[in-house]
């Protein structure tokens, strides 16, 4: 029997876990206007986890991670 001390444990990424990715489409939370799209293409990451996204009907805008979904 092997004995591994607890802050020696390996970390484990859950195999559904969502890395988002350049030209990737995502589902949007909330919409920015009354008329954009609700789908966004990230075009690629800026900084702190934000990322530069192009939205249909809005045109560029910079997205908090927590303001999308995977697609």
């Amino acid at each position: 029997m092997r004995v591994v001390p607890l802050g020696s444990q390996p970390s484990v990424t859950p195999v559904d876990a969502f890395v988002p990715q350049a030209h990737q489409w995502v589902q949007l939370r909330d919409r920015l206007s009354e008329y954009s799209d609700d789908q966004a293409l990230l075009l690629c990451e800026a900084t702190d986890g934000r990322w530069v996204a192009w939205i249909p009907d809005h045109g560029e805008a910079l997205l908090e991670r927590d303001q999308f979904l995977k697609s």
